[in-house]
């Protein structure tokens, strides 16, 4: 077990610090470039492809262990069809900075393909009266969708600083990969276990001062593959709401920062894809922390939550 995740993990670090000077070299060939705006914080133009070689890196770890294993995840064909779908949509919006409501169009479809080729919720925990609550066939496609939606979308709204979502992605799956193992997912588990190591091989060129950004490609890769390998992980296990529950625990500082986002755009009567400098972050940096200490102050909220889950398991 500790082999293939060790394997998952060194083959995602090493080909993310290969390929992440590859991306920044084909971002200036092709232009797919982050100017300075008034609502972004960098002040200079930036590559903005780093997601290509993010997600390079997790196919490879991941696939090098499966190999390693001779085992295949279940339903793993929808999740890479439906994650060629993201990729191509973020390279889009990277590149031509696409409407928001196009841009959540090519969400939900990334997510319809692999919930049609059998990668459903199908399950959930009954709060009240214990055992299980089964879905009904729509519950189950909707539930499924809207899991992989708000995540890709999470992800993404936190990527507003140097560093701060590979950096957030990197603590949030080395925890999914120690509790998805310890519930003997060992696939699953090493999945998690590559999105680590692709993270900490990319965060030399991320950190402030970034080189390269990861961009909407390699955000909404990050959200994507987070839903989609939790949702394999609770294909495999009775304790389905509980994998669900500690991703989303380990990334509540993202879903928290994204529903508090909807909640406010609303009240002030906007559209709720509307972008605005209300995020924590931004609030850090208004508080007077520089871009690194408001990063490494969020570094320590996801810290926080990663412990509450390895607690709450320990506890169970």
């Amino acid at each position: 077990m500790l082999t293939a995740l060790a394997l998952a993990f060194l083959i995602a670090t090493v080909i993310s610090m290969v390929m992440t000077p590859l991306s920044i070299h084909w971002a200036k060939k092709l232009g797919i470039i982050a100017h300075p705006s008034a609502r972004k914080i960098h002040t200079e133009p930036v590559p903005s492809w780093g997601g290509i070689a993010l997600t390079i890196a997790i196919l490879a770890g991941a696939g090098g262990s499966w190999l390693f294993l001779k085992t295949l995840p279940s339903q793993i064909l929808g999740v890479i069809l439906g994650l060629l779908i993201i990729v191509a949509v973020g390279t889009l919006d990277d590149y031509l900075s696409l409407k928001p409501k196009l841009k959540l169009f090519g969400q939900i479809l990334a997510a319809l393909i692999p919930t049609a080729l059998g990668l459903k919720i199908a399950f959930v925990n009954n709060p009240l009266g214990g055992g299980y609550i089964y879905l009904t066939a729509w519950q189950s496609w909707l539930l499924t969708i809207f899991w992989i939606v708000a995540l890709v979308n999470a992800v993404n709204l936190i990527d507003g600083l140097d560093g701060l979502a590979a950096g957030v992605c990197f603590f949030a799956s080395l925890t999914l990969s120690f509790l998805v193992a310890n519930q003997n997912l060992i696939p699953v588990a090493t999945a998690f276990a590559a999105i680590a190591g692709a993270c900490i091989g990319f965060l030399p060129y991320n950190f402030h001062p970034a080189k390269v950004f990861m961009g909407d490609t390699g955000a909404m890769a990050l959200g994507y593959l987070f839903a989609t390998f939790s949702v394999l992980g609770a294909v495999k296990s009775f304790a389905a709401l509980s994998i669900l529950f500690m991703t989303g625990m380990v990334l509540a500082y993202p879903l928290f920062d994204t529903t508090f986002a909807i909640v406010r755009r609303w009240l002030k009567g906007r559209p709720i894809f509307s972008a605005d400098r209300e995020h924590l972050h931004h609030k850090l940096l208004d508080s007077g922390l520089d871009q690194r200490q408001a990063v490494l102050v969020l570094y320590g909220l996801t810290l926080v939550f990663c412990l509450l889950a390895l607690l709450l398991v320990k506890g169970t």
